[in-house]
């Protein structure tokens, strides 16, 4: 009976009246001399210890019970010993100690089949991989956790593991899922009746808030998690309560009652001897004095923050301690100082990334979180007028996921000369040999960097500056919208009649457009596009060789989505992720792309869908006319079946998909795999995911989507445009052409016919590009820029040998 009093005081966070009864059950053990129950109560006094934030008194508790764990030969009480004592650790920063004795537990739980201690050593391993920035190896734990706590009816267990897989996408960026986690985590505290982990979830789900951008209810759910804290007195949560409560009111830009509550965490963990709370605590104020402007103060308490995190092994403490030690010394004007905290937290910050090691998605998401530090390093290396360094840096946090994959794709290794201080000539020597021209665009605010290379030549330094509105979220993809609405008629669509507003807004799965007439002439006033030609082009039209017919351009952020054919129409134009990518994809041995042998997939066939997507008549027509040119058989309606072009697409040098495409992403509606087993069709049986063609091992030379919304995806910090077209780049494919808006089928036909004849004579893919948008342009139904300007090519430049398939030779 007083066992159970034990664990359901605990359970509830009433500490205190919990080490009354554990001292009590220790007493009792010692009088009748029972060793197991002697080490039990220790056990218990160290974890109500560490709940109140006296760590150390823990820790001697939990060696007491492990000495007496080992004595009596009590395997499962040892490894709960070493648990405990790893959580303790946890507390006191030492993290890799805290593994040490979690590895313990776990290897001790799997030999005598203790599943709850295998679920409770998986969740804390998790908990410490996440704090040392393996966020990776932390989800991973965490989900095993959580399988096991399913499977043995646990839910506190299940309730703790929701959480902490929370806690990790949110160190991730995914607010959203983050949020989904703890919501199911509160809700089981609250079944369960445990306070300290409805107070938890609380605590969490206020952090999540924060990150979201709604300060107002980050409070409400703070405040519910102090006052619980308090209630139950546990003094590490109280403290990072206070501290919570000081970040959201610090984000409301009330700066004296965030440093208020900061000070308060600060001291609450000085007294309980929490030193990652206590390097917390430090970093908070340092951003608080930041935002009043006292930027010596700021310096002072991030570089308390930054010994901790060192002491401790906190590496993403220690990157943002260094980031912000950097930003402090630009309030201060001392550039050259900040570029060293800049570079320092960029290294720190690589370090940890590299630990998510094949991980795209992930790695993706901790670069766009931590992207100030990226830009931070390349902004203030302009500042003191290093510009080569700055291009090199600015490079380096460009595509590096992207650049990851083809490293594995080509089985390369780092080239030792990528984008390092000490090989800037010889970095900056590749770049500009890579094309006669390119310009390197990079975004601080609606200033726009230009970097100038130029074969041969010395890096010329330009900038421009947009005109847009700046209370826009996003003033420069604002700026485009306005543009293509310009060029806005009525609109007809492959399954049905709507404004190229709806569609660019909410996105049609199936259409392609015709828009209004436009002056051809990107410096006329009247072109919408004039604003772009001003900021990026005029600023270097001066540099462009007339003896050079092609520019090559690394856009940034919402400039991917940039029209170029309709804003310089004399050159051909292609674009690349960034330039370290575009340099590795260069020097891929020339026999390691497929030049022969063409997939083409043209109107899948989608009746059996839940909800039917219509036919695409003029999509297999398309197709149809490509095959008749190339002297080869498509893949069209029943037989374009997912299965089958994933099949095909590694063994072709050319690959032309005709078809639905997802408004977001760009990924592919194909025909459905045989053999499903629900009552319709899943995404999975015929949808062409992103990663299902970043497994694809692609050898293909040129990739042309001719599906609506290829051009499309999600702008992450660094990364670029992340939808289906680099999903293509990303699995090996030299090249992609896609197009930026759908237009209407004729033209469509037109534009294909063209370029694949051109393609045919030996063209290279941007020539045949330019030549076709020539040909349109100067046409009489064509010529207007909604037809011809939507196309661009992405990667590098390539020719294709056609050669017919042996089916068709036969």
């Amino acid at each position: 009976m007083e066992i159970s009093v034990l664990l359901t005081i605990d359970s509830l966070g009433d500490f205190r009246k919990a080490i009354g009864y554990h001292e009590k059950d220790l007493n009792i053990a010692k009088e009748i001399g029972d060793r197991a129950g002697e080490g039990g109560a220790y056990g218990n006094l160290g974890i109500a210890y560490n709940s109140l934030g006296d760590f150390r008194k823990s820790i001697e508790y939990h060696e007491k019970h492990l000495k007496i764990a080992k004595d009596i030969g009590d395997r499962a009480g040892e490894g709960k010993a070493h648990g405990n004592l790893g959580n303790a650790y946890f507390s006191l920063g030492d993290f890799r100690k805290t593994i040490e004795y979690h590895e313990k537990d776990l290897k001790i739980a799997k030999e005598i089949g203790d599943r709850a201690g295998e679920g409770r050593a998986h969740g804390n391993l998790g908990i410490a991989y996440k704090s040392l920035g393996d966020f990776r190896k932390a989800i991973e734990y965490h989900e095993k956790h959580l399988k096991i706590a399913i499977e043995i009816g646990l839910r506190a267990g299940e309730g703790g593991a929701y959480g902490n897989l929370g806690v990790a996408y949110d160190s991730l960026g995914d607010f959203r899922k983050a949020i989904e986690y703890h919501e199911k985590d509160l809700k089981i505290a609250k079944e369960i009746g445990g306070r300290a982990g409805e107070g938890g979830a609380y605590g969490n789900l206020g952090i999540a808030y924060n990150s979201l951008g709604d300060f107002r209810k980050a409070i409400e759910y703070h405040e519910k998690d102090l006052k619980i804290a308090i209630k139950t007195g546990d003094r590490a949560r109280e403290g990072r309560a206070h501290g919570n409560l000081g970040v959201a009111y610090d984000s409301l830009g009330d700066f004296r009652k965030a440093i208020e509550y900061h000070e308060k965490d600060l001291k609450i963990a000085k007294e309980i001897g929490g030193r990652a709370g206590e390097g917390g605590a430090y970093g908070n104020l340092g951003i608080a004095y930041n935002s009043l402007g006292d930027f010596r103060k700021a310096i002072e308490y991030h570089e308390k923050h930054l010994k901790i995190a060192i002491e401790i092994g906190d590496r993403a403490g220690e990157g943002a301690a260094y980031h912000r030690i950097g930003y402090g010394y630009c309030g201060l004007g001392q550039f050259d100082i900040a570029v060293g905290n800049f570079v320092s937290a960029v290294d720190v910050f690589n370090t940890v990334r590299s630990l998510l090691k094949s991980q795209g998605n992930w790695k993706m998401k901790f670069r766009d979180l931590h992207d100030c530090a990226y830009t931070s390093l390349w902004r203030s290396l302009l500042r003191i007028g290093k510009i080569n360094e700055a291009l090199v840096a600015a490079d380096q946090g460009r595509a590096e996921t992207l650049y990851d994959n083809l490293l594995i794709q080509y089985g390369l290794a780092s080239p030792s000369s990528c984008a390092t201080f000490d090989s800037k000539e010889t970095t900056i020597c590749l770049f500009t040999e890579l094309s006669p021209q390119i310009i390197f665009l990079g975004l601080e605010e609606l200033s726009i960097k230009i970097w100038f290379l130029s074969r041969g030549q010395k890096v010329a330094f330009r900038q421009g500056m947009l005109e847009a509105d700046i209370t826009e979220k996003d003033p420069i993809r604002a700026l485009l919208q306005a543009a293509l609405r310009k060029i806005e008629a009525e609109v007809k669509v492959r399954c049905e009649n709507r404004t190229f507003d709806e569609l660019l807004d909410s996105g049609c799965s199936s259409g392609r457009e015709v828009c209004e007439q436009v002056e051809k002439s990107c410096q006329s006033s009247d072109n919408p596009f004039r604003p772009f030609y001003d900021a990026v082009i005029g600023p270097i039209v001066d540099l462009l060789e007339s003896q050079y017919d092609e520019l090559v351009i690394v856009p940034d952020g919402a400039l991917c989505f940039t029209p170029w054919a309709a804003i310089v129409e004399s050159i051909r134009i292609r674009t690349v992720p960034s330039l370290t990518s575009y340099q590795l994809i260069s020097s891929v041995p020339e026999g390691h792309h497929k030049k022969t042998r063409a997939l083409l997939v043209g109107n899948p066939c989608l009746n059996e869908l839940e909800k039917p997507l219509p036919n695409l008549p003029c999509a297999q027509e398309e197709v149809e006319m490509i095959a008749s040119i190339l002297n080869t058989r498509p893949l069209t309606g029943r037989e374009a079946t997912k299965a089958e072009v994933i099949k095909r697409m590694s063994s072709v040098g050319l690959i032309h998909i005709a078809a639905h495409g997802n408004k977001r992403t760009g990924e592919i509606a194909l025909s459905p795999n045989l053999g499903w087993t629900s009552k319709f069709p899943r995404e999975k049986d015929f949808i062409l995911k992103m990663s299902d063609v970043q497994a694809a091992n692609l050898r293909a030379r040129l990739v042309v989507l001719s599906c609506c919304h290829s051009g499309r995806g999600r702008i992450l910090k660094g990364e670029g445009v992340v939808g289906i077209a680099r999903a293509f780049l990303a699995a090996g494919a030299r090249s992609v052409l896609i197009s930026l808006w759908a237009i209407d089928d004729e033209a469509t036909m037109v534009f294909m016919k063209n370029f694949y004849q051109h393609l045919k004579e030996g063209k290279t893919a941007s020539a045949a590009i330019h030549q076709t948008m020539k040909s349109l342009r100067e046409s009489e139904k064509f010529s207007e820029m909604r037809h011809w300007a939507p196309f661009q090519l992405i990667g590098d430049d390539v020719k294709i040998e056609i050669e017919a398939d042996d089916e068709v030779k036969n």
